[in-house]
């Protein structure tokens, strides 16, 4: 889990395993990575975008087995990160 301070630019970090960090200060569009993987902040109406896209592609166009095998993986992640603000999924 990731929650953001608005008024003074800290960003606390949850991972699943209980480790925690606090970051300070961070400036407007500082980027929050962790080893290779980055954070991508989405409106609820550009998390439901990208999700019927991603539907879109893996019904309708012709991809490689990896790129289809990768937004697999990607779809139900962006489903349990919205969960509550209910992104829809074309079926």
């Amino acid at each position: 889990m990731i929650q953001i301070d608005a008024d003074d630019g800290a960003v606390r970090v949850e991972f699943p395993h209980g480790e925690a960090a606090v970051i300070e200060g961070l400036q407007p569009g500082a980027a929050v990575e962790r080893g290779s993987q980055r954070a991508l902040f989405l409106e609820m109406e550009e998390a439901d975008t990208l999700g019927k896209m991603i539907d879109y592609i893996l019904d309708k166009v012709r991809i490689k087995p990896e790129s289809e095998a990768a937004l697999r993986a990607v779809r139900p992640r962006l489903d349990e990160l919205f969960a509550a603000g209910g992104v829809a999924r074309e079926e």
